[in-house]
């Protein structure tokens, strides 16, 4: 196989452009002569593939040509009613809510409370904390007395 022609002399010698030495080897050697046929009935099949004319096109009709047409419409309504819709939920009122009354009762708890906390966080050696508490004690005597 190592003397055998290449596929492309086989196609050179097909195309009437091999020499006298490659159309000698052609007729001796069984290997290239059994490729070379293949080759010729391949570009013969080729070439009457495409010689042959093909089926005119036949253009089939639309099945429903009304549906396209007021497709788009529906489309486009929804997509109106969407956009209203979503303007109007947007632009809902929230009920009123009701004005937060607070109590003296619930008020003094609390209150109490953040004293403890002010207290538990100050500095003992810290003298300026303690004349903070004296204001604190203001603030919550003058809210006694409201």
């Amino acid at each position: 196989m190592s003397r055998c022609l290449r596929e492309r002399t086989l196609w050179g010698i097909y195309e009437r452009e091999g020499t006298a030495a490659q159309q000698a080897h052609l007729q001796t050697c069984m290997a290239c002569r059994v490729r070379y046929q293949a080759l010729v009935q391949t570009l013969e099949e080729i070439s009457n593939s495409l010689q042959e004319t093909l089926p005119p096109l036949v253009r089939m009709p639309r099945p429903f040509p009304s549906p396209v047409r007021w497709q788009s419409a529906v489309v486009g309504l929804a997509v109106l009613l969407l956009l209203v819709g979503g303007g109007l939920w947007l632009r809902q009122v929230p009920p009123p809510t009701q004005p937060v009354v607070v109590y003296r009762e619930e008020l003094t708890p609390l209150l109490e409370e953040i004293d403890t906390i002010v207290v538990m966080t100050l500095d003992v050696d810290s003298m300026e904390s303690w004349e903070a508490m004296a204001d604190v004690d203001a603030l919550d005597a003058a809210l006694e007395e409201e």
